[in-house]
């Protein structure tokens, strides 16, 4: 495994809305949530190994009261290079400013509608927040489009077209199987849509983040994110902490979750690290 420099920190298993395939960032639902106090410490022990790239997740981290403060001590610490967010921008349009006033850089937005249906993260409701945030300057902005087989596969065309007039970066993430009955039903490759993109692409770049290509297609920028990605384990430079504070070294694992107590605990959850999607 690659040395990690990306912490997913959870800070709340709390949200506004209910995808029946959430994954929970990998934990059972639990009513502790770590103080800001507490956040800083973990983070700042983790920068100390290496950590560069924060990412805060939830839930949905902006019902956290204390938000703010959280994003204020992770941006004092000098190692941070970046201060990432997830968040159902459901309450995006009133605290974008504030987000990019306390040290925010970018978010990452979920949508996987054009339209309130079905399926409740929808662009007709989300997107005054992104272009909130966009005149915030919390850029850039990335789209999280989960594909669910005949729920909104077919409106990938028209979200690629969204990407590229309203300025965001649009990954189309698979389907996990989490455990939900429904995965089975849902799920679909993405396989196909890579192939397809990369034959229509004017210009296709490999990040450094689990080498996971970006396709650019006029002014649209599109990602593919799941485990069937060649590499997708083996690439991994992220480790996550839970809501409650334990250190967690794989989202699809819990049988090796460790409790935080400083920076030798950190190192052992590393040496647990180990591909859970083979190559």
């Amino acid at each position: 495994m690659n040395s990690i420099n990306h912490l997913r920190i959870s800070v709340t298993q709390r949200c506004n809305i209910k995808c029946f395939y959430c994954h929970h960032e990998g934990q059972e639902q639990i009513s502790r949530e770590m103080t800001p106090d507490e956040i800083y410490v973990r983070v700042k022990d983790m920068a100390q190994l290496g950590i560069e790239y924060v990412k805060i997740t939830g839930g949905e981290p902006l019902l956290r009261v204390d938000i703010m403060d959280i994003i204020a001590k992770i941006r004092s610490l000098p190692e941070i290079k970046e201060i990432s967010m997830t968040t159902n921008g459901f309450l995006l349009k009133e605290l974008a400013c504030n987000l990019k006033k306390a040290g925010l850089d970018r978010i990452n937005v979920g949508c996987d509608a054009l339209y309130s249906n079905e399926l409740p993260k929808s662009m007709d409701i989300i997107l005054p927040g992104i272009q909130q945030a966009l005149l915030a300057g919390l850029r850039p902005i990335k789209v999280n489009m989960v594909v669910l087989k005949g729920l909104n596969d077919h409106e990938i065309p028209t979200m690629i077209q969204h990407a590229s007039q309203v300025g965001f970066i649009l990954q189309l993430i698979e389907l996990i199987p989490n455990g939900n009955p429904s995965f089975d039903q849902y799920h679909l490759s993405l396989d196909n849509i890579e192939k397809d993109l990369e034959k229509r692409a004017d210009k296709v770049m490999v990040r450094s983040l689990q080498g996971r290509k970006q396709f650019h297609l006029g002014n649209a920028i599109i990602e593919i994110v799941g485990p069937t990605q060649s590499g997708f384990c083996e690439a991994c430079k992220k480790i996550r902490i839970t809501s409650d504070g334990m250190i967690k070294p794989c989202l699809m694992r819990s049988d090796n979750l460790i409790p935080y107590t400083g920076i030798e605990s950190i190192k052992k959850a590393l040496k647990l690290k180990s591909p859970y999607h083979p190559a």
